[in-house]
């Protein structure tokens, strides 16, 4: 290899930061827009709206704690663990920002496809209130200038993306094979077809397991419903021997 080969991706400024660094950057947003809500309401004139302003600061904070979630989410932290530093239980903690996290995997976990120009501008607009930070914003996004991240990001993404288009063929290939194995009924054919109708869903539940290793914070609810799964897989089987007097399961609707 010659002295000037550059093996360093090129950088792309279109691709979103891997998903820690784009939760914080949506929460600098977030705070830039309380900063700037705050300056905007300060001066009191006969046009001030108190109550809007209020309701309007209230919101915005409501918007920074579902980021902070997401943020210790993404780093990691368990429901329980965030329960505790919001001084709420678990289940308080997931009733109240378990939809925010549900919304933020269904996006992809990001939320600034092209983040370089947002970046620049938040900096921009901290360095006019401290001057001696410059890169405020930046210095705390370790993906902004790591190119091979943000791509391997991207392609979790990307495969999160075509595992869900999978997802959604089940319920039809779960109806088909419970129709013949309906038909079948009664016929020598008949445990051979249950048997395909709970391998059917077996290849769901090791669906439902690939897409939690790549949906991690969404773990937890597709393990459960491969579990599911793979009931219905042990009750189908065993009916077609004889050992559970069941009348089998249904596919879901």
């Amino acid at each position: 290899m010659s002295e000037t080969d550059d093996t360093t991706p090129e950088r792309d400024p279109r691709l979103p930061l891997v998903p820690l660094d784009d939760a914080r950057l949506a929460r600098a947003m977030t705070l830039q827009q309380i900063g700037t809500a705050v300056l905007n309401d300060l001066p009191i004139t006969d046009e001030y709206d108190p109550v809007g302003g209020a309701l309007n600061l209230a919101r915005l904070a409501e918007k920074l704690t579902e980021q902070a979630v997401i943020i210790r989410r993404e780093q990691g932290a368990s429901w329980t663990e965030i329960g505790k530093e919001a001084g709420v239980s678990r289940q308080a903690a997931h009733d109240r920002w378990g939809s925010a996290v549900e919304s933020w995997v269904a996006l992809g976990q990001y939320r600034e496809g092209a983040p370089d120009f947002t970046v620049a501008q938040l900096d921009s607009w901290y360095a006019d209130v401290d001057p001696e930070r410059p890169d405020a914003v930046s210095s705390g996004l370790p993906s902004l200038h790591d190119s091979a991240a943000r791509r391997a990001a991207q392609d979790q993404r990307d495969e999160a993306r075509r595992l869900h288009t999978e997802l959604n063929t089940y319920p039809e290939l779960e109806k088909e094979a419970f129709n013949r194995t309906f038909e079948a009924t009664g016929t020598p054919e008949h445990p051979a077809r249950r048997r395909e109708w709970a391998a059917v869903h077996l290849e769901h539940a090791a669906l439902l397991d690939r897409l939690a290793q790549v949906e991690p914070l969404a773990a937890t609810e597709h393990r459960r419903r491969a579990r599911t799964q793979r009931s219905l897989a042990h009750e189908i089987a065993a009916e077609s021997t004889g050992t559970t007097t069941t009348t089998g399961a249904e596919p879901a609707a």
